[in-house]
């Protein structure tokens, strides 16, 4: 048993090592003078099954290099943009050497006109309409994205590409595009590749097309096409990209100026979150609640409640990890003292909910602290959003915290 446990810390520690160069390396610390480090770690009480569990499956990925661990982060304008989630799918991407999965999930936010991932790039024809769970007098159907974008054109096609410096490019060799239509629209994959071979199902009850490719691609051409004359409508509430190769799968799901009322509008939610296999559901979302004149943190907790239900009725077992909120100003002369209460509100929901808790708000430095921030060029002059280098920080702070949980549970499980 000895032997296997430094068996063990050895391999994970080998894993860091070989991961990473000195200037890339998933365990650091970013080192600013008013960052409060010691807040850097998880915070867990109460039954805590599921995370355990979630530390287990990260064995088989860590120290085997088999399996896949699905990650799906939801919030608002601080995860559209997919700068911090970016930064946490490129250090889980690359902890494990030669161990990589797909991308996941994406949504074509331009078609709905609004500011879409750099890191993945859209390009449709075709008139489309959209609609934003924020917008609460619409009681349309939306899925997990919470945005929807609808076409009654008689040919539309959409096409994704990948670019940035932080990715060479993902492949994947199976599609789920998730939809609602009826017998009036066909949606078709093709490829460029006149030897692809693509094969299709269909599931209606579900609400999505399933492609299937013979071959791994990084470019994903769809159309949509209307097989009769009626006036019908084709739906789109998102685009899976899947492949079966092991690894860290981080789906982000953003909407700008969203509250957990936002994504109790989602009436697909559950139903969607459940075809992303979640392992982890991490949630940051609070930081429009908190800017209302009127908040109130005893119905912000009963939302909560209910958005942690939903997340497991996805999946009875999956983790959940709440973010508190970020630091920031009302009108840009305040602090808002609004981010105590939500903390207050998620550690208690945590001892009460099984979830594990980060402190975003205690590890940024407190109230004031994004002024800070700001000063060292990582916000922005609104004093709500971070600019991409703030992004990158947070996204390097929240990986170390949950990368030393992930080492002490390893010392406790395997040290004899």
């Amino acid at each position: 048993m000895r032997r296997t446990y430094r068996s063990l810390i050895t391999l994970w520690h080998a894993a860091v090592w070989c991961a990473c160069s000195a200037q890339d390396n998933p365990m650091r610390t970013p080192a600013y003078p008013f960052l409060d480090l010691d807040a850097n770690a998880m915070i867990t009480a109460g039954d805590q099954r599921t995370w355990n569990g979630l530390l287990s499956k990260m064995d088989r990925l860590m120290f085997d290099g088999r399996g896949q661990l699905s990650i799906v982060h939801i919030g608002g304008s601080h995860v559209q943009a997919d700068m911090w989630t970016m930064e946490l799918r490129h250090r889980l991407q690359t902890v494990v050497p030669g161990v990589r999965a797909a991308r996941g999930f994406i949504f074509p936010f331009n078609m709905a006109r609004t500011n879409n991932p750099y890191w993945y790039h859209p390009e449709y024809t075709g008139r489309w309409t959209s609609v934003k769970n924020t917008v609460r007098n619409d009681a349309s159907e939306l899925g997990l994205a919470g945005y929807s974008v609808t076409t009654t054109d008689t040919l539309s096609e959409l096409k994704v590409s990948f670019r940035g410096e932080a990715y060479d490019g993902y492949v994947f060799d199976r599609v789920k595009v998730l939809h609602a239509m009826d017998s009036s629209f066909a949606v078709e994959a093709w490829s460029t590749d006149t030897d692809a071979v693509i094969t299709k199902r269909t599931d209606r009850l579900r609400g999505f097309t399933e492609f299937t490719y013979d071959a791994l691609t990084d470019t994903l051409r769809l159309r949509f096409v209307r097989t009769d004359s009626t006036q019908k409508h084709f739906t789109l509430y998102g685009i899976l990209l899947e492949t079966d190769d092991p690894g860290f799968v981080y789906h982000a799901i953003g909407v700008n100026g969203a509250s957990t009322s936002s994504y109790l509008r989602c009436q697909r939610f559950s139903e969607d979150l459940a075809l992303l296999r979640p392992d982890l559901v991490v949630f940051s979302i609070g930081i429009n609640d908190a800017h209302d004149t009127e908040f109130d943190a005893q119905r912000f907790k009963e939302n909560y409640r209910q958005l942690i239900d939903n997340a497991r009725k996805a999946d009875p077992d999956v983790a959940v990890l709440l973010t508190t909120n970020t630091d920031s100003y009302l009108k840009r002369r305040t602090p808002n003292p609004n981010a105590s209460r939500v903390r207050d509100v998620m550690r208690e929901l945590s001892a009460e909910k099984g979830c594990a808790v980060w402190d975003t708000f205690g590890v940024m430095g407190g109230l004031g602290s994004i002024a800070r921030w700001q000063d060292a060029g990582m916000a922005q002059r609104d004093r709500i959003h971070l600019t991409r280098a703030g992004y990158t920080v947070l996204g390097d702070l929240l990986f170390s915290a949950l990368m030393t949980n992930y080492g002490d549970h390893v010392r406790a499980t395997y040290q004899p």
